[in-house]
């Protein structure tokens, strides 16, 4: 469950974020724990586009990585994340 400090510093910050970055900021808000492969497979978008973006969250503060995972597509170790 997200805190209600996270909502009000997300607020704050969300008129800073571009588009692609707030759809895929929800996309991990609403599912932890999730890989960048999960994430491009859900929106429907190219691992090559949801990458950046989310480098530019952790940059920002705004997710953090939550543990890791065997990637079901390459069969390799990746990071999942989370809202903070």
């Amino acid at each position: 469950m997200i805190q209600p400090t996270s909502l009000e510093a997300y607020e704050v910050i969300k008129p800073t974020l571009g588009y692609r970055q707030s759809y895929i900021y929800e996309h991990i808000r609403q599912h932890p724990d999730c890989c960048n492969h999960d994430i491009a497979y859900t929106i429907g978008l190219e691992i090559n586009r949801i990458t950046p973006r989310v480098k530019e969250l952790r940059d920002k503060g705004l997710i953090i990585c939550s543990g890791h995972k065997t990637d079901e597509t390459t069969n390799r170790r990746v990071m999942t994340w989370r809202a903070i």
